[in-house]
Formats: structure tokens, sequence, C-alpha cells
């Protein structure tokens, strides 16, 4: 992974759990595009249409759903538009945290929180 560059992804539809524990996130169709990268937590910035965005970036598989298949989806602070099928442009910043499994939901949903805020401060 170059750190800085920008890469492109289509926007696919998810199984919709993020949203539910109120992190909506993009679904990406090629989490191959950071092959190579340390699976985890990025702060992140994005270009949807011509604006620009923040957010929080995840590589890798879901653990609290037993899954073992790399995915790639993005929670866009202050974003909430349906843009299944069109592309984005995103930029991996800066690592976060490591993949982790979770007992339940709720912990889960408390470290995103913290996840938000840690890549806030890197953002500024």
């Amino acid at each position: 992974m170059m750190k800085n560059s920008w890469y492109q992804a289509k926007v696919i539809r998810g199984k919709k759990i993020a949203r539910t524990l109120g992190f909506p996130t993009l679904n990406l169709d090629t989490p191959s595009i950071l092959k190579g990268s340390k699976e985890g937590v990025y702060a992140a910035g994005l270009k949807i249409g011509n604006k620009l965005y923040k957010g929080i970036l995840y590589y890798g598989p879901r653990l609290l759903l037993g899954e073992t298949v790399k995915i790639l989806e993005i929670f866009v602070f202050d974003f909430d538009k349906d843009i299944y099928g069109e592309t984005i442009s995103f930029q991996v910043r800066k690592f976060i945290r490591k993949v982790k499994n979770f007992p339940n939901s709720k912990s889960f949903q408390k470290q995103l929180v913290l996840d938000c805020q840690k890549a806030k401060e890197i953002l500024k």
C-alpha cells in the first residue's frame, strides 16, 4: 500500500449490519486493492463526487460474524446518501488498530466510537 495514494473502488451492497449499530458503511468491491496491507482500522480520506470526506476504513475479515474472507468498508463521517454502484476514491491515511474480535455488538460499538474519535484527531 502506498501511503497517501488514492484508490478507486465501487460501492456495493453489504449485509447492512454496521447500519444497525449506527455506523452505516460503504462496502467496496475490491478488498484485494489493499492486499499486503496490515489488516485493521485506518483513518481515511474520501472523494465522493467532487466532495471530500473523512472516515474510518476497515480492511480484514469480520470476526464478529465468524467470517474469514477479507472485506473493505468505510464509515464516512457526516454522510448518509445511498450511492450503490458509484465509484469513489479513497486514501488510507494512518493505521489505528489491528483486527480484533468482540464478545458482542455492544463492545464492538464502543470500540467504533473510539476508532472514530482517534481518526478525527488524526485527520484534523
